[in-house]
C-alpha cells in the first residue's frame, strides 16, 4: 500500500496500471463501479490531471490506506482509498472521493515509510 501511495504521489500511473489484475474492480463509493483493467483507465486519467490533491500512506480503522489531502488543508484528509491485493496484483480499489463523510468518525493515521 505504501508503494501504491508513493506511485500516486509521483504521478506514475503507468506503474500502477502494470500492477492491476485483469479483473480488477473499481468502486468509487456513491458514484460508480467498474470492472476490468481497460475499463478503469479513466480513473487514473482524472487523478493524473488533478493538481489539488496530495497523497500519503496511512491507515483508516487500522487498515492500510492511501490518504488524500487537499493541497491547502494537510491537517486532515479529504478522503481515502483502500486497495485489495491478490498475489502482488491490485484486485480492487475502493475510493471514497464521493463519500468524504466516511472519515467523519473514522480513526485514521498518517504513517511514514521506513
Amino acid at each position: 500500500m505504501a508503494a501504491f501511495a508513493e506511485l500516486f504521489r509521483a504521478g506514475d500511473f503507468d506503474a500502477i496500471r502494470a500492477m492491476l489484475a485483469e479483473d480488477v474492480e473499481l468502486d468509487l463509493v456513491n458514484r460508480l463501479q467498474w470492472q476490468g483493467r481497460d475499463r478503469i483507465t479513466p480513473y487514473f486519467t482524472r487523478y493524473a490531471a488533478e493538481t489539488k490533491w496530495r497523497f500519503a500512506f496511512g491507515a483508516v480503522e487500522g487498515r492500510p490506506a492511501m490518504l488524500v489531502f487537499d493541497r491547502d488543508a494537510m491537517e486532515r484528509p479529504a478522503h481515502f482509498v483502500l486497495v485489495d491485493w491478490r498475489e502482488e496484483r491490485i484486485a480492487a480499489i475502493r475510493d471514497f472521493l464521493f463519500a468524504p463523510y466516511a472519515l467523519e468518525s473514522a480513526d485514521w493515521v498518517r504513517l511514514e515509510v521506513a
